[in-house]
């Protein structure tokens, strides 16, 4: 990790003493006429004198000053100024071998008189024109690789920033849109254009305001407004196909197969998706999947995604473990066109199953009192799904201001656990409370039906808008847990044994009705309406069986652990609000929320009660340039599975009771948000500030036994507190074969709640802080290296003494290396380190994982790679995860595959797959 963080320190440093070494040109744009008006980001290139390659560039300030650094002294350059309304200004200079910077001074700049006149086809072309709305890039002024994708060639363009995740900032503004030749793509869906299309068949990418934004909300923020981003092509697309295929293996039985497709022509568009492999990873990345495969074409409900990278779309797992070894395959299709009258329609279907099997062994440290409380855990487990997903989405614009989508989709899954769970609990090495040993089988079928309808009518008068949304669902979710338990109680002795049926049916059913609408009063004022009702009847299930020794079937009821609980009712939630524009940089929107909550529980055996509440109370929205500040209160009533009075005693040695008398919730919610992009020093700074105060939150208020059974119960508490900060900075260092980006910040959270535990109740407070520093360095992609450093600073204290206070520290470092060279050869390396001062006996503080690959490039245009790949090299096949709840410490060690090598054929289909190596590849980091 040291080593590292000095390759990092000193190649930063060297790259600073090369432009140190080096000097620089200045001036100061004016306008010929009115010589004291400045002319502010023009394009101001660099070429060698007899030599049409651009060399360098830069955009003038908002002074109309600009720098031109990295320049050779003695060597002839020609200035080329091009500005919005202007002629193009050129000018040779030579910067002095004694001088480190040319300062040529007022450079003046004369006004277009006939734009029919500029006929002339000169030899260079400016990487940036910026007009009065738009900024235009010249693609060719921006050297890609030949695999290279539009993602790749936006990371090099100046003020553009592209996150992790795909998506993308100019200048500090979030995009909206990204059009192909002023139209959409693949259903409008702006990643498949950047993560797809060739860098090589961009001629310009322009970028412009979203007049939409704008004409729904006049009264947005210079700041807010999103960009969309046009990519002119050097030639239409019509028609055509791209995607990839894959295979490979390895020894021990490892292999990895899939392929990804799309056809398209014209407006219509097939998505084909499979994939199988038994290596813990997700057959494609998440962008692939929502982009490629169509998911976000047709709408995403739910995302999950795992520290290692696997991740689930609306309950279908696409492969991927943090913990255990496991088999996944999947496959799907996606149907998407654009009628000739404007209505788009999309259809798809999903299938994706798994299978896990986890080793997990976990360590409780509780403090009580003046002793502890060890708790011991191990268990196996087997965990089958299969998951359907079907639905489709029908997008009509009825006409240029009035749009209607209706939505429909079907999801149904099944899941097959089974597992034993070994556990101790002891006050000390000599002293064991209890021990013993769970085995459990979970059958689950979850069947989900979901209508979703919006109607969007915009009026010809800016601001005002009317929006109604109605979605209508059921869920059923029917469960059988056999619980098989043998217990040895030491403090007194005794024995305990369990073999249980618990059968669990779930049925929720909902209608959601939402209407939102906007009124301008004046220019400066605005009315916001938002109004909702809920309609939910909701049944919990609940039978307990013991198995009957006469029989061996599961057919003796506990009447004591059966219970139906249904739940019926409506909830309504108002807002009300008033815009002000004070000034072009100043809104505020003061506003009131009104909720109910009107809810009727009905049980079997215990006494049936209403819920009858009322929430009123302010709210708040002041925006500032970039700076964002709300307060918005809410109000949520307890979920059903608390209020159901059986306990689950599944684990016989923790025990989870119902509390048919919690209370709803009452939040009081602050949001801070701060951004800016300077453009000038390429600077992007970036804050955020986010709390909340909960009255009747819920916390589980634990029993502890004197033979060490843990039984909790949830109740309400007032004064819960959640507060979360983080900040980052970075700043990039571009240019034609240099890119380099440096990075820091932190993230925060503080937690202060209550603990009660045999009685004992506590203020806990938990702080975690995380300062992080990273950076990226790329050498004309021949070199490129990453590296981040993360110190994670745990810590926790209760007020009452019956409680020790808890801390901890973690150190990660991360540090990635790819090398392309020589031609046609990939070489990449990742290596991780996790290090921690919390001591288990028998394992080791410091997780290391090393991972490395060799890819072979070849045929035209790169299109095929043969990898070579062995993940885990130091063969560190257990995850460790620290953590602190309550008034414990919480160790949790999980297996994982281990050292395994792969060898890959990929074969990208017309050559639109991405830049090879990196974490965006096929062989998963």
């Amino acid at each position: 990790m040291k080593k590292s963080l000095l390759f990092l320190y000193f190649a930063f440093h060297a790259f600073l003493g090369m432009a140190q070494q080096r000097a620089s040109v200045g001036g100061l744009l004016l306008d010929s006429l009115a010589q004291k008006t400045t002319i502010n980001f023009a394009t101001v290139s660099v070429f060698k004198e007899g030599d049409s390659v651009l060399t360098t560039y830069k955009l003038s300030d908002d002074k109309g000053v600009f720098r031109i650094t990295n320049l050779q002294a003695g060597i002839r350059y020609r200035l080329v100024i091009n500005a919005w309304q202007y002629q193009v200004r050129r000018q040779e200079f030579v910067i002095p071998s004694d001088q480190s910077h040319l300062d040529l001074g007022k450079i003046y700049l004369s006004e277009r008189t006939n734009e029919l006149d500029e006929v002339t086809i000169l030899a260079e072309r400016p990487p940036i024109i910026v007009r009065k709305d738009t900024i235009e890039f010249n693609a060719e002024s921006f050297k890609t690789l030949p695999t290279a994708v539009v993602e790749d060639l936006l990371k090099k363009l100046p003020g553009v920033a592209v996150a992790d995740d795909g998506s993308i900032q100019v200048n500090g503004k979030s995009v909206s849109k990204i059009l192909v030749d002023g139209k959409e793509f693949f259903g409008g869906d702006q990643q498949i254009a950047t993560k797809n299309l060739p860098a090589n068949i961009i001629d310009k990418i322009q970028v412009t305001d979203d007049q939409e934004a704008k004409r729904r909300d006049p009264d947005i923020l210079a700041g807010n407004v999103p960009q969309v981003i046009n990519l002119k092509l050097k030639k239409a697309i019509k028609s055509g196909a791209f995607g990839k295929l894959f295979a490979g293996g390895g020894a021990n039985e490892r292999f990895e197969a899939g392929g990804i497709m799309n056809f398209f022509r014209d407006t219509t568009q097939v998505s084909l998706l499979s994939y199988g492999n038994n290596v813990n990873r997700p057959g494609f990345n998440i962008g692939d999947v929502s982009r490629i495969g169509g998911f976000s074409r047709s709408g995403i409900n739910s995302v999950m995604i795992n520290s290692d990278g696997g991740f689930s779309l609306n309950n279908i797992s696409f492969g991927g473990s943090a913990g255990g070894v496991q088999q996944s395959a999947g496959a799907g299709a996606n149907f998407n066109t654009l009628t000739k009258g404007g209505t788009k329609i999309n259809a798809k279907y999903f299938f994706g199953q798994s299978n896990n099997r986890t080793e997990q062994w976990r360590d409780v440290d509780q403090t009580l009192g003046q002793g502890h409380l060890f708790t011991t855990t191990y268990s196996a487990n087997v965990a089958k799904s299969y998951n359907h997903n079907l639905s489709a989405k029908v997008e009509w614009a009825i006409d240029s201001l009035t749009k209607l989508t209706i939505e429909p989709s079907l999801s149904f899954s099944t899941n097959r656990n089974s597992g034993l769970t070994n556990s101790l609990n002891a006050r000390g090495p000599q002293d064991v409370l209890n021990e013993g040993r769970t085995d459990n089988s979970l059958y689950r079928n979850r069947d989900e039906y979901l209508m979703t309808a919006n109607f969007w009518k915009d009026f010809k008068k800016a601001g005002r808008y009317i929006s109604v949304s109605m979605n209508v669902g059921q869920t059923i979710n029917n469960s059988d847990n056999y619980t098989v338990s043998s217990l040895s109680y030491y403090q007194p002795p005794s024995e305990f044994a369990l073999d249980q049926l618990r059968d669990n049916d779930i049925r929720n059913f909902n209608v959601y009705l939402s209407a939102n609408a906007a009124e301008p009063i004046s220019k400066a004022l605005s009315i916001n309406v938002n109004s909702n009702a809920n309609y939910i009847n909701n049944e919990n299930a609940l039978f307990s069986f013991l198995k009957n020794p006469a029989n061996q079937q599961y057919d003796l009821v506990v009447p004591n652990a059966s219970e139906t609980v249904i739940q019926r009712g409506y909830k309504s939630n108002t807002r009300l609000s008033l815009k002000w524009k004070v000034s072009n940089d100043l809104n505020i929107q003061p506003g009131v929320v009104f909720n109910t909550i009107d809810l009727e529980n009905g049980f079997s055996r215990y006494p049936n009660f209403e819920q009858h509440f009322q929430f009123f109370a302010p709210q708040l929205i002041v925006r500032y340039k970039t700076l964002n500040l709300s307060y918005s209160p809410s109000f949520r009533e307890p979920d059903v599975r608390y209020i159901q009075p059986v306990a689950d005693n599944s684990n016989p040695l923790f025990i989870q009771n119902g509390n048919a008398q919690l209370r709803p919730s009452r939040t009081h919610q602050v949001n801070l948000h701060t951004y800016k992009y300077d453009t000038k020093r390429s600077l992007n700074y970036n804050a955020n500030l986010s709390g909340s105060v909960q009255n009747d939150g819920v916390i589980m208020s634990r029993i502890i036994e004197a033979d060490g059974r843990q039984v909790s119960t949830p109740i309400n508490i007032d004064g819960v507190w959640q507060f979360h900060a983080n900040a980052t900075i970075s700043k990039d260092f571009k240019n034609d074969k240099r890119q380099i980006t440096l990075g820091t910040g932190f993230w925060s959270n503080y937690n202060r709640n209550m603990v009660e535990i045999n009685k004992v109740r506590s203020l806990a407070q938990i702080l975690t802080f995380s300062p992080r520093i990273s950076g990226r360095l790329n050498f004309n992609d021949k070199l490129e290296f990453r590296q981040s450093y993360d110190l994670a600073i745990n810590t926790s204290s209760y007020e009452d003494a019956y409680f020790t206070n808890l801390n901890y520290l973690t150190h990660s470092s991360e540090t990635e290396v790819i090398v392309r060279l020589p031609k046609r050869w990939v070489w990449e390396t990742n290596y991780r380190i996790q290090y921690n001062d919390q001591t288990v006996a028998g394992f080791s503080n410091k997780v290391q994982i090393w991972n490395a690959a060799l890819t072979f490039l070849f045929m035209k245009n790169d299109r095929a790679q043969l990898k070579f790949g062995i993940n885990d090299i130091l063969n560190t096949n257990t995850r460790r995860y620290l953590s602190i709840s309550e008034n414990a410490i919480r160790d949790t060690r999980t297996n994982n595959l281990g050292r395994h090598g792969l060898v890959t054929l990929t074969y990208n289909i017309q050559n639109f797959g991405g830049k090879v190596g990196g974490r965006e590849t096929l062989f998963r980091f």
